[in-house]
């Protein structure tokens, strides 16, 4: 017999605090429920992030400071100073052009109405600055095409726009968001969503004169910690779809997608890790990397995706980037399920330089990292995305986009064959010319699909 489907309903829904304000000054963690009966399936792909997001300078003197907006390119004309014709790079507090306002989320995790995890995702602003750089749908240019979340067409447009309050309506990039439909059958009832905000120094970054260093007005040390961010009036939209009688549920259970995250330091030139990837359909892994002192830190954009550095030249911020000459995942030792080979050195021989290259294997394993390449139909990365192209951001009177650069192996363009079972140990290695003189951060993320099986004794989750 056909279900019938009965009715698609339109809800939004607070935190369950009752908390819809939140400033980045405070470890906020921001807990949203959804329910619903047996004839109910929540859609996965409706929930939105609806709020308003302001960007805040801080000061020495001035205690109101908290209500004072960035002035990026002094466009309130403050004090004698006209209009900049040009973007000064002295004078800019900004986001991370890609990640846009995705970077305030710290972490997402996804729970049952038992407290069962289904999802938890680390690390998400550098995530979504992968994943907005990797793959951009008709769809996603609606919604990440835009100055305010990212993949701003020029810089001194993202950063005039933050001078303003920021009406957002934000979708969650996770693997169970962009999944089909849960019945509430197989979630006991209810789904809880778990999101923490990151720090303002993980957000926002700029010039040596810019408002967070020095506090307006060139008065240093800022009472109030220098630039920050607020969210207020927070809610989450979605749909619920009502059914004729209770979900069905497939025989094998319910398949969503699902990413894990990992970070460590990376030293060495023969780095080996090991990883409890706990996933037995494993389709992608991703590597990315940035160095250490970047992190956390109003100097520096902390989403930006580098080479692996060496030692910190005397005379430049930039350490140097280096080859990478091999990556490979590897189950209880022995190579698996395939041997991507990136030797980038002959492609450096051949610069002027010796030292700027662009490898287009290694950039195709990379576009292919979560969707097959011959399905993409937008993607920003090209020589130019990792500064080593002809075209620089800068010569338009711009500041220059972060470089976006990173490894991956998609291994499953069917989606179930691979066989990453969750008993086996898996290491990672990379081999490359760091020389351990520069510690640098890789995020590692593993996209999969998890399978929730019900079974006499209640639901259970296979990985």
């Amino acid at each position: 017999m056909s279900q019938i489907l009965v009715n698609k309903v339109e809800a939004e829904t607070t935190p369950i605090n009752g908390i819809q304000n939140y400033s980045s000054n405070s470890n906020y963690q921001i807990i949203f429920e959804f329910s619903g009966s047996d004839n109910m399936l929540l859609d996965m792909r409706s929930i939105n992030l609806v709020y308003d997001v302001r960007y805040i300078q801080g000061s020495k003197t001035t205690t109101n400071s908290l209500d004072r907006h960035l002035n990026n390119n002094n466009i309130y004309n403050n004090g004698a100073s006209a209009h900049p014709v040009k973007f000064a790079n002295d004078h800019y507090t900004l986001t991370d052009p890609r990640t846009g306002n995705n970077g305030i989320i710290s972490s997402i995790v996804w729970e049952d109405g038992n407290g069962q995890i289904l999802e938890q995702v680390n690390n998400y602003g550098h995530q979504m600055n992968k994943i907005i750089g990797h793959q951009l749908s008709q769809d996603d240019m609606l919604t990440w095409g835009l100055w305010s979340y990212g993949v701003s067409p020029k810089s001194i447009i993202h950063a005039n726009v933050l001078n303003a309050d920021l009406p957002m309506c934000q979708r969650l990039f996770t693997g169970i968001s962009n999944s089909s439909p849960m019945p509430y059958r197989v979630l006991s009832g209810k789904i809880k969503l778990i999101l923490n905000i990151c720090s303002p120094q993980m957000q926002l970054y700029g010039g040596t004169f810019s408002p967070y260093v020095f506090g307006g007005n060139n008065n240093p040390a800022p009472k109030n910690g220098g630039a920050q961010y607020q969210i207020r009036n927070l809610k989450v939209t979605y749909k619920n779809i009502i059914l004729d009688r209770p979900a069905p549920i497939p025989k094998g259970g319910v398949v969503y997608s699902h990413y894990s995250s990992f970070n460590t330091t990376l030293k060495s030139s023969n780095f080996q890790n090991l990883y409890n990837f706990n996933v037995s359909r494993a389709r992608s892994v991703v590597n990315c990397f940035i160095r250490s002192n970047k992190l956390n830190s109003y100097n520096e954009n902390s989403y930006q995706s580098t080479k692996i550095q060496n030692n910190e030249p005397v005379a430049s911020s930039d350490s140097q980037g280096v080859d990478i000459f091999e990556s490979k995942v590897m189950k209880n030792g022995v190579k698996f399920p395939l041997d991507f080979t990136i030797d980038e050195t002959p492609i450096n021989k051949n610069q002027p330089d010796g030292k700027s290259n662009y490898d287009t294997e290694r950039q195709y394993h990379y576009m292919s990292a979560y969707t097959p390449l011959a399905l993409l139909n937008s993607t920003v990365l090209s020589p130019a995305s990792e500064n080593y192209g002809t075209y620089n951001e800068w010569t338009s009177g711009d500041v220059a986009i972060a470089p976006l650069y990173g490894i991956s192996a998609y291994y499953d363009s069917t989606g179930g064959t691979s066989n990453f079972m969750g008993n086996s140990n898996y290491s990672q290695q990379i081999i490359s010319g760091a020389d351990g003189t520069t510690a640098n951060e890789i995020y590692t993320s593993v996209l999969s699909d998890k399978v929730l099986v019900p079974t006499a004794s209640g639901v259970v989750l296979q990985n």
